[in-house]
């Protein structure tokens, strides 16, 4: 079985991602979907992608993450507008062989699957547009069986 912890949207709470690596130092992965306001060193052990406020360029604008037998998309989602967002994650994700898409941007948890892709959006852990607790998320894989988890943070 495989834990992966997602995040996104810390926006310089960096303390809150060292305390999410302490609850759950049992993890496999540690991903975050952008807007950290961090450089890499800062985050570690976590995994990032540049988001529209990551001042230090310290990330990829994407990434590919292999989650066998799954394979996972990670973006920030800035680049879409919000009307055609989801589709357009979904496109990307087909042609690069993903089932998974991690992004963020928007502040606002989701968990949706569309045309046999899953969408994860764990929410922000500085603040979340739908006034909603700030939340992170946690995926467990087993084997093909999928399971996707809301943690508010505390």
């Amino acid at each position: 079985m495989l834990k992966i912890v997602i995040t996104s949207d810390v926006h310089g709470h960096i303390e809150r991602l060292e305390r999410i690596t302490h609850i759950h130092h049992d993890a496999d992965f540690f991903l975050d979907a952008g807007d950290s306001e961090a450089t890499e060193s800062m985050i570690l052990p976590f995994v990032s992608v540049e988001g529209n406020n990551d001042m230090f360029h310290a990330f990829p604008k994407t990434r590919v993450i292999d989650a066998p037998p799954h394979k996972i998309y990670m973006t920030h989602s800035h680049e879409f507008f919000i009307s055609q967002r989801d589709e357009g994650l979904v496109k990307k994700a087909k042609r690069l062989g993903c089932d998974l898409v991690i992004f963020g941007h928007s502040h606002v948890p989701l968990v949706q699957e569309m045309y046999g892709v899953t969408l994860i959006n764990p929410g922000s852990l500085y603040y979340n547009r739908d006034r909603s607790p700030i939340s992170y998320m946690v995926l467990t894989i087993d084997d093909f069986k999928i399971n996707i988890e809301r943690v508010p943070y505390k």
